[in-house]
């Protein structure tokens, strides 16, 4: 280890091409447990899209207005939409600060502590003979930083102890709140999340002193030093909000469609159409959707990547190879990737929407055919040259 500077550190290690081979034939085992995972998350993502999509077309077509004025007991177990003032009855308090105000329905206490903070960067060279050099340099700074660090598991913690954080963030909901004559249960609570900042304390615990929105803990918020700590908050006051979910007599609680396999509690602030309620949700479900897609894809592109990468590394005694034999490894598993992640979407959404998952079953032999035409005309032009 080479100590550049007090808080910056680094050390050289060099990998033996022996090492590297053993390490990238571990990659194979973990490459192809990737391979059947990435398969089942992409399979269960399509059937929950088809059946967020089913659950949400038939909330829509069979939801009942009503006022929230008034609990009529022929709406029970069904699904019901109203608007109305959401007013915490018991309102959200946090008992350390005292901080609360009539109505509140929810708070949240933002706690930061100016703590050391470990940073890693790493560089690598491959060497003649098959060897890597990997270089790492940790960096240690003073920062403020919401989660406590444990300066115990630095790779230096020697002049970079962090105490103990004296406090926590943490959220506080309102124990009962009322939407007319409506309860409305846990899970509609804590999808609210139209925060806003608290810019006015009036009161700090000992230790603390109110310090424009925050709450601070040390002697000049201008200079902090180690240890210091501030604390903010936001919350949601009574408000109009808009809902979709079933009634259980005076509650309002998740719906759930038992033929779809799909739940609904919906909320948005504001007096909103159902409408729009249900296209929000829709959104929402095509962004998840999307996300899992990616991320199936890219296990499945990074599984084959593990399951070849031997190859490379059987030539990685001339760094220059190993590049060539890696891009051509890694243009072989995107060639994989891509066709499987889209006939497994594909078969998952041709028994309930035959037209899209034939739509997409024909995009995946596209897909298939053009990286072939491609490889097959750049190992045309190689052997030409």
């Amino acid at each position: 280890m080479t100590q550049v500077n007090p808080d910056s550190f680094t050390q050289t290690t060099t990998t033996s091409w022996l090492s590297r081979l053993g390490s990238s034939l571990t990659g194979v085992l973990i490459g192809t447990i990737l391979l059947p995972c990435a398969i089942v998350l992409l399979s269960w993502n399509e059937g929950r899209a088809v059946a967020a999509a089913a659950g949400l077309k038939q909330g829509l077509s069979s939801i009942v207005e009503i006022s929230a004025e008034s609990v009529n007991p022929q709406h029970n177990t069904k699904l019901v939409f109203l608007s109305g003032t959401a007013t915490g009855i018991t309102p959200a308090t946090d008992s350390w600060s005292g901080l609360s105000t009539a109505g509140l329905l929810r708070l949240r206490r933002h706690v930061e502590m100016y703590q050391w903070l470990e940073r890693e960067s790493e560089t690598t060279s491959n060497n003649v003979g098959g060897s890597q050099t990997t270089q790492k340099t940790y960096t240690y700074s003073l920062g403020w930083t919401e989660t406590a660090v444990n300066s115990a598991q630095f790779k230096v913690p020697a002049g970079h102890h962090n105490p103990a954080m004296p406090l926590k963030s943490q959220s506080f909901d309102a124990s009962l709140v009322k939407i007319g004559a409506f309860t409305l249960d846990k899970n509609l609570v804590q999808d609210l999340t139209n925060f806003e900042a608290v810019e006015t304390l009036t009161q700090a615990p000992a230790g603390y002193r109110v310090q424009g929105n925050l709450l601070y803990k040390g002697v000049n918020p201008d200079q902090p030093v180690l240890g210091d700590v501030r604390v903010t908050y936001s919350a949601i006051a009574a408000q109009t909000y808009s809902i979709a979910a079933q009634q259980n007599n005076g509650t309002l609680t998740t719906y759930h469609d038992a033929k779809n396999d799909y739940k609904i509690a919906l909320i948005e602030p504001g007096v909103v159409s159902a409408q729009k309620l249900f296209a929000d949700q829709a959104s929402t479900e095509k962004l998840i959707t999307w996300a899992c897609r990616i991320g199936g894809f890219l296990l499945l592109l990074f599984g084959f990547n593990l399951i070849m990468s031997p190859l490379a590394m059987l030539v990685s005694f001339l760094p220059f190879l190993q590049g060539l034999v890696g891009a051509g490894t890694f243009f072989i598993a995107l060639g994989l990737a891509i066709p499987i992640t889209l006939i497994t979407i594909a078969i998952a959404w041709i028994a309930s929407r035959p037209l899209i998952g034939g739509g997409i079953l024909l995009l995946a032999v596209a897909a298939t055919w053009a990286i072939r035409s491609v490889a097959i005309k750049k190992k045309t032009t190689t052997a030409t040259a």
